[in-house]
């Protein structure tokens, strides 16, 4: 059901892509007055729509729509066709059956990826000495998403494609976090403990995702305007996920702040929410329906019903895998030495508050859009 949901969901998108981009011929060449200091308006058009077509031609035609390329804007193109291209890479092996669900051999494709990263940051910039390799990494990935927001579009395509670039770029950042945790602990036990939560991780993640994209669907009635806030949302969760890296790497060197913040059950506090916030949302549709003026017909109102029970039942399922993800970080921390006072669960809990703000956060944008 949920793998049905994400492929309605990815036509949805590339449908409303279709309407909005003209179609591309992919067998011009880069040629050297492709790119050129545009005299009008109507030029710059015309160049940008060159150069996205010679890109284009450098990429299988069977992938131009996995390719960051097709998606770029067409002044993208112009503005740093190296950097784009290079990115391409990343994305489409994210979107890949390539990319790989076992850490080790993923975080070696993300290293490799990473040198070639740090090789064009070298190219480009004259500080290159004084940064670290995971630095270089995040301001190209900076770069680069500075280059997608060329030609802003607030639009629901403009938005969806935006982020969901930047949950795409986070992949290679997330990488990176847990690359330098890796080499920080030398033990290959810690070491395969921290493979053992990324792996499970991944699996709360693709069940948070799906509790998201239930709440969005409950919002907006399955509504357009709700498409674009699905990447939006899991970017949220990527963002709490390496934040708690970022403050694990620093417990050496660094006490918590506010550590009453993370005193309570926040397995049990994310449940709650989540559970309160399916129940709360069924109920105004009910009332909506019962006031005389349905906003949605018996087929929409029956189908409704049924995601609203999906979502309680992924709310259920999810609670187990919580726990045992709370409990692993108390396992890491007993095989290091510098600390034993459960400061890396601390953490972990602090992200899973997050997490539950995700989610009801989106009530105010209820009716956006109609």
């Amino acid at each position: 059901m949920k793998k049905n949901k994400l492929i309605i969901f990815l036509l949805a998108a590339f449908y409303f892509a279709a309407c909005e981009n003209t179609s591309r011929n992919a067998s011009e060449e880069i040629s050297e007055d492709s790119v050129v200091i545009c005299k009008s308006e109507k030029d710059s058009v015309v160049t940008c729509e060159r150069v996205k077509d010679s890109l284009l031609a450098t990429i299988d035609e069977e992938k131009h729509l996995e390719s960051l390329v097709f998606w770029a804007p067409d002044t993208a193109c112009v503005m740093n066709p190296e950097l784009l291209l290079l990115l391409d890479t990343l994305y489409q092996h994210v979107r890949s059956d390539e990319y790989s669900t076992n850490p080790k051999i993923e975080e070696q494709w993300m290293n490799s990826f990473r040198k070639r990263i740090c090789e064009y940051y070298d190219r480009n910039h004259d500080d290159q000495e004084s940064r670290s390799e995971f630095e270089k990494a995040e301001l190209v990935l900076e770069e680069g998403a500075r280059l997608m927001e060329a030609d802003h579009d607030d639009s629901n395509m403009g938005m969806l494609i935006r982020n969901s670039t930047e949950v795409t770029f986070a992949r290679l950042s997330e990488y990176g976090l847990l690359t330098q945790m890796i080499r920080r602990y030398k033990n290959s036990q810690t070491r395969n403990l921290l493979y053992k939560e990324w792996e499970l991780f991944e699996d709360i993640r693709i069940n948070m995702s799906s509790i998201i994209d239930d709440f969005i669907f409950l919002t907006y009635c399955d509504g357009t305007a709700g498409i674009p806030l699905r990447p939006e949302r899991w970017l949220d969760m990527s963002d709490s996920r390496r934040k708690m890296y970022q403050n694990i790497l620093k417990l050496e060197s660094q006490s918590l702040e506010d550590e009453e913040y993370y005193r309570c059950d926040a397995v049990e506090y994310l449940f709650r929410i989540m559970s309160d916030e399916a129940t709360n949302m069924m109920k105004d549709w009910e009332d909506d329906q019962n006031d005389g003026s349905p906003f949605m017909n018996e087929r929409e109102f029956k189908r409704y019903q049924e995601v609203k029970k999906e979502t309680e039942n992924d709310i259920k399922a999810i609670r187990p895998k919580l726990n045992e993800w709370i409990k692993l970080w108390d396992t890491i921390e007993s095989r290091l030495t510098y600390t034993n006072s459960h400061k890396m669960r601390q953490v972990a809990s602090k992200m899973l508050i997050e997490l539950a703000r995700i989610a009801p956060d989106m009530e105010e944008h209820r009716y956006v859009g109609y």
